[in-house]
């Protein structure tokens, strides 16, 4: 079986130690039914069930199934949106608008509608780009206008905590005072379990925020180390513009924020201590993505980087599972119905 070598440039020696990491295809997965969309998230559930949402329809997927669910429609086991989901529990909670959640349980080999619960809100725009269910609270990432302070400026929140049963308006925090109107709103967020810590990054920084389930404030920041490739999206990229109602126009910025520069396209924690970052590398060399894995535990090092032409979904007992080619809506190469295996030989 063909084996994918680690490719450890010169730089890297700079980080300090790093050992050589060898990717090797363990199986692969094929499904018949093809899905439309980009792929906005993908973990493992609560039984070890691989959830993908290609657009805003979930799917689960395993060896021998795929099987969508919460497809569009007004009855109970359907959604009119989706704005991101999450395990929640033992269930999945989906969120239909930023204040709404319809939570699904697993019976019959798929998932069904259970409960609605509602979160407290106000008046002005939440921008929700992913959300997580940790320890008690529900972590809402993305752009949350705060106030119009002026007219030309505003204030905005990255990331909303809501306590799991309370009727409270939620703790804003990370907060960007006096800022101009932008398009951040556009920015992917991830979020992480990591012990009595979340993990916070945004798409465009290489930067990990720790977040302490005991304060709900920072805890700490850490500016990781960066390749020499990684291409920084231009500043005034943010700049807020008006299309006038020109919808492609719109998505073309869309795909070259996604596609022309360092987007972070997805971050897992692997083997329980080690961050694992997967970006593009704007380059035919070597592949369209590669992954940076990073310990967690000796100062956030990063230990190796590995070429490759998948797309991270998730990890399980060390086995890391990727969509070949890349994201169906934004690379042509990606294939549109296989996920393959990959296991790290140390």
């Amino acid at each position: 079986m063909k084996r994918l070598f680690a490719s450890i440039l010169p730089f890297i020696l700079l980080a300090g130690h790093i050992y050589c990491i060898e990717l090797k295809r363990v199986e692969t997965w094929n499904f018949k039914q093809i899905y439309k969309g980009q792929i906005i998230s993908s973990f493992f559930d609560s039984s070890g069930d691989l959830i993908i949402t290609f657009g805003i329809q979930p799917v689960l997927l395993n060896k021998n199934n795929s099987i969508p669910f919460a497809t569009f429609g007004q009855g109970p086991n359907e959604i009119t949106h989706l704005y991101t989901l999450c395990k929640y529990n033992e269930d999945l909670a989906l969120f239909e608008d930023v204040n709404k959640i319809k939570v699904f349980t697993k019976k019959g080999g798929t998932y069904l509608w259970k409960e609605t619960l509602w979160l407290r809100r106000d008046s002005l725009p939440f921008f929700l780009k992913s959300a997580l269910f940790y320890k008690g609270y529900f972590f809402l990432a993305g752009m949350k206008i705060l106030r119009f302070p002026a007219p030309d400026n505003m204030d905005t929140a990255n990331l909303q905590i809501f306590e799991q049963h309370s009727n409270s308006p939620g703790k804003s925090i990370m907060l960007e005072v006096g800022i101009k109107p932008d398009r951040q709103y556009e920015i992917e967020r991830f979020l992480l379990p990591y012990k009595d810590h979340v993990l916070y990054l945004k798409q465009n920084e290489m930067k990990i925020h720790f977040i302490s389930i005991d304060k709900l404030e920072v805890d700490k920041t850490i500016q990781l180390f960066t390749p020499t490739f990684y291409r920084s999206m231009p500043k005034n990229f943010y700049i807020w513009k008006d299309y006038k109602g020109n919808h492609r126009e719109y998505l073309i910025d869309l795909e070259t924020w996604a596609m022309s520069y360092s987007a972070i396209t997805n971050v897992i924690i692997y083997k329980n201590d080690h961050l694992m970052v997967q970006i593009r590398t704007c380059s035919q060399e070597n592949g369209k993505f590669a992954i940076l894995l990073y310990d967690l535990k000796n100062n956030y090092q990063l230990e190796g980087l590995i070429f490759l032409n998948d797309l991270l979904l998730a990890e399980r007992d060390g086995y890391i599972y990727c969509y070949k080619g890349g994201n169906p809506g934004l690379d042509d190469t990606a294939e549109r119905n296989e996920i393959i295996i990959y296991r790290i030989i140390d």
